[in-house]
């Protein structure tokens, strides 16, 4: 029987619970400043409110009602006890509430949401110790330790007693470096993470910079104005955060094959590496061809370095930084830089003068060529033009006069970053107009 009335108590409870009073609202008053309302859970509707002592603390509720009810309960509302109370009209006023209970009012039958209050001067943090940990992978990530004391503070849902703690909230602050892409450049930036248990925080990554770390709260003292902070010794960090790019220095005409990503030689990349010094001091540039990785082409010491590309292949650019006690090293930028293989090809036509900028000009089409010479003559065998970069040309000029049209003959010997020797001979023709021929004489 007695089974059987709890089931029934328990079931109309439960029907309350969605049958509660609309328009009637709850205040907290009193304590020290001003009571904070820290939890507003709509679904099991209970609000859970922080005052700063318990003097003068007044719950009071205000509805269409003049017949309240007061309850309060410590485990769920369903074993709750009736509280005395002070109605005045409307309103009705419990003057002495105990810290560490939930209240709520009945009225009609009908339940109102319900309000749990915790005297938060009871539980404020005490900030003893705190310093930094530093794991072994202190490149990754960071720890802290310390002694910091702090009761927990806990308030249960009505319904199903379950207990539930309140959760701190603490501010950790400290300085490290920003890395800027369009300035190419670290600045100084200063970071504010919030953590619910500082002993069991895990920063990561760590600071880029020599860096105190200040730790403050919880946010619930804030709010009364009892905030407590503490601050690390002088932490040397050993993190490292590396960038690097590339910038062809090499410049070549408009003559140039363009083959995808593949890169024509000779051609001559400088590689930049960009790093948080000082912590970051060691920086060592390695390149090499892919077919035999165990062959380095260059081992550099530095921030930046050029390198010139002669021959066709697959290559690796790796950047290794360090930092200043060896405990850190960053190996993840790396280039992969094609060089393609050789080409040269040559026209057997071209009309100076006629149309600017179109076909005005004899020049090779070519990849890869790290030597040429070439040459140009004329029937009689008298040379016309000599030149030893492909990416220039002839623009059929003689003594800074254009020469007659017909047929010239040119010889060009070359050899291609792949090892490819090129020896090419043939005619030329160049073709204008008597008109204008003469009108281009003429105007010389």
């Amino acid at each position: 029987m007695v089974k059987i009335k709890h089931i029934m108590r328990t079931l109309l409870f439960c029907m309350l619970l969605f049958t509660y009073t609309l328009h009637a609202q709850y205040s907290v008053t009193g304590g020290r400043g001003t009571p904070y309302e820290v939890i507003d859970d709509t679904a099991n509707r209970l609000k859970v409110y922080l005052v700063y002592g318990m003097e003068n603390v007044e719950l009071k509720y205000s509805s269409s009602s003049t017949s309240h009810k007061w309850f309060r309960y410590k485990t769920n509302a369903l074993e709750a006890e009736a509280v005395a109370s002070t109605q005045a009209g409307t309103q009705s006023v419990v003057d002495r509430p105990e810290e560490g209970y939930g209240y709520f009012v009945e009225e009609a039958g009908q339940l109102s949401r319900f309000i749990w209050i915790i005297d938060y001067s009871r539980y404020v943090v005490d900030m003893q110790d705190f310093y930094v940990e530093k794991p072994e992978n202190a490149c990754t990530e960071l720890w802290f330790n310390g002694k910091i004391v702090m009761e927990p503070m806990y308030y249960s849902l009505p319904a199903t007693g379950l207990r539930r703690e309140l959760e701190r909230e603490f501010e950790l602050t400290y300085n490290t470096l920003e890395w800027s892409e369009e300035g190419k450049q670290f600045s100084p930036k200063t970071n504010t993470e919030r953590t619910g248990n500082p002993l069991r925080h895990i920063l990561s990554p760590p600071p880029l910079t020599d860096t105190e770390f200040r730790l403050a709260g919880d946010l619930y003292a804030r709010h009364f104005d009892v905030e407590q902070s503490i601050t690390t010794p002088f932490f040397e960090t050993v993190a490292i955060e590396t960038h690097a790019d590339t910038t062809m220095v090499s410049s070549f005409g408009t003559n140039l094959v363009s083959d995808g990503e593949k890169l024509s030689a000779p051609v001559t990349i400088r590689f930049s590496g960009y790093a948080n010094s000082p912590v970051a001091s060691l920086y060592i540039w390695k390149i090499w061809n892919n077919d035999t990785p165990d062959d380095v082409l260059i081992r550099y010491t530095g921030e930046e370095v050029s390198y010139t590309f002669e021959k066709g292949g697959t290559y690796t650019a790796l950047l290794e930084v360090g930092d200043r006690t060896g405990a850190c090293v960053d190996a993840t930028k790396t280039f992969e830089i094609k060089i393609t293989e050789s080409m040269l090809d040559v026209p057997n036509v071209f009309s100076p003068g006629v149309s600017p900028g179109v076909n005005d000009e004899f020049k090779v089409a070519y990849k890869s060529i790290v030597s040429f010479k070439g040459w140009i003559f004329n029937r009689s065998g008298v040379e016309m033009f000599r030149w030893t970069d492909p990416s220039l040309g002839w623009d059929g000029k003689k003594g800074g006069k254009y020469v007659p049209p017909g047929v010239y003959f040119y010889v060009i010997e070359a050899k291609g970053a792949d090892g490819e020797s090129y020896l090419k001979k043939g005619d030329i023709n160049i073709i204008r107009s008597k008109r204008i021929q003469d009108a281009i004489i003429e105007e010389e």
